[in-house]
């Protein structure tokens, strides 16, 4: 923030695992200058993620950056155009996912930013902030190896020199739960998945090792796989289906899309029939309610 007031330029990497709440740090940056009536630009590099940033756009459509880019590519963006003079007043770029993308779009960016600013500083002054894990998936290299996708990253880089790393640890999502009866359970999961993504499972190994889930991690003495699952995410659905909080709170993941079919096809066939009882017992009242007013009716009679 004292980057955005001074307006001299500065390169930040937003680095945390799953959990570190990385999208509240951005949209807590944004909203902060917005209210002030201040430009920021929210763009991440993937289709689905620009659309959990508010206003947010892909980094590709926003900097119109070529496809492929190359070495010594720039952005298709004009000097005068109304992309430069918003890039010009723009106080803080926020850019989601960055390490999906391979090192040439962000070196195209900075190359048009210095030509649009006039100016040798890094993205031409402008303030960055990039964001990712190191522990989710790298540039995609065709029939790439090893050191060909190291090399396409960020880090391998010349900007990566001027980047403040800054880190999240506390996994937040657990801080919430504190005072609930299943926190105990969380912590327990939530470290077993910090070491899986750190390789601090099966050691020592050479990078390759079989996982074994604990016990208390999984679902069992089933019947019907999907059915087990379903009751296991979702707990009293049929009270609880129609709010937000309680669906935004849970989700079953899926490997195919096979499987997400057969899973909402179960689900909605629940609702369906839940739906149909309760349309047959409100039928079933009227029907008694209306009974009785014509037996009172007539006795009035």
């Amino acid at each position: 923030m004292s980057s955005v007031t001074r307006q001299k330029g500065g390169v930040f990497f937003l680095h945390g695992y799953g959990g570190t709440d990385k999208a509240f740090m951005r949209r807590t940056l944004a909203a902060s200058l917005r209210s002030h009536c201040q430009i920021v630009l929210t763009v991440a590099t993937s289709g689905i993620t620009f659309l959990l940033l508010q206003g947010g756009r892909t980094s590709h459509l926003k900097f119109k950056i070529p496809v492929p880019a190359l070495e010594n590519s720039t952005c298709n963006i004009d000097g005068v155009s109304e992309l430069a003079q918003l890039l010009k007043i723009t106080k803080l770029i926020i850019w989601d996912k960055a390490l999906v993308a391979h090192k040439f779009c962000f070196e195209a960016l900075d190359r048009t930013l210095k030509d649009i600013m006039s100016s040798k500083k890094k993205f031409g002054g402008k303030v960055i902030v990039f964001g990712g894990d190191f522990r989710q998936i790298l540039p995609v290299i065709t029939r790439g190896s090893r050191s060909d996708i190291v090399y396409a990253t960020i880090n391998s880089s010349y900007i990566w020199d001027s980047c403040e790393v800054l880190t999240l640890t506390k996994i937040m999502c657990r801080q919430q739960h504190v005072l609930s009866t299943d926190s105990q359970e969380l912590r327990m999961f939530s470290d077993w998945l910090l070491k899986v993504r750190e390789k601090r499972l099966a050691e020592p190994n050479d990078g390759n090792a079989e996982i074994d889930i604990p016990a208390e991690f999984l679902i069992q003495n089933w019947e019907n796989s999907i059915q087990a699952i379903f009751e296991s995410t979702y707990p009293n659905f049929f009270n609880d289906y129609n709010n937000l909080d309680y669906l935004q709170l849970r989700a079953i993941l899926a490997s195919t899309i096979e499987l997400v079919e057969e899973i909402n096809k179960y689900i909605l066939s629940l609702i369906e029939c839940n739906f149909r009882k309760k349309q047959f017992n409100n039928t079933f009242l009227f029907n008694l309610c209306l009974q009785y007013y014509l037996q009172f009716f007539y006795v009035l009679n």
